[in-house]
């Protein structure tokens, strides 16, 4: 069996929202990367990883009780991913369910002012 090498380049999140330019060290650095894969006939894959919550703590995110959390992905209001025999809540599902949950409360109190 062949082994297989995998380079990385890593750059955190933060400094791409900082200097968004190809001119940048890390835009540089992904570029050749993607380059030399290319004309290797590699493949490269993106990845993102991304914080994931227990119900619980997302309750306390979102200041919401656990069950809450439970009934949301039980119905799928909230998407979650099993790990094992426990339940796992990526933030930017944890983000929008949140963004969700302001609009019906904005849109109830609409009606009072």
């Amino acid at each position: 069996m062949k082994s297989r090498t995998v380079q990385q380049v890593i750059v955190p999140a933060a400094s791409v929202a900082l200097n968004p330019s190809w001119e940048s060290d890390w835009g540089r650095a992904v570029y050749e990367l993607v380059q030399r894969a290319a004309e290797a006939g590699r493949t490269v894959t993106v990845s993102v990883d991304e914080q994931l919550y227990s119900p619980q703590e997302a309750a306390d995110i979102a200041d919401v009780s656990r069950m809450t959390i439970q009934r949301r992905i039980d119905d799928g209001t909230i998407t979650a991913t099993r790990k094992g025999n426990r339940w796992r809540i990526a933030e930017s599902e944890l983000d929008r369910y949140r963004r969700t949950i302001w609009a019906d409360t904005v849109a109830v109190l609409a009606d009072d002012f």
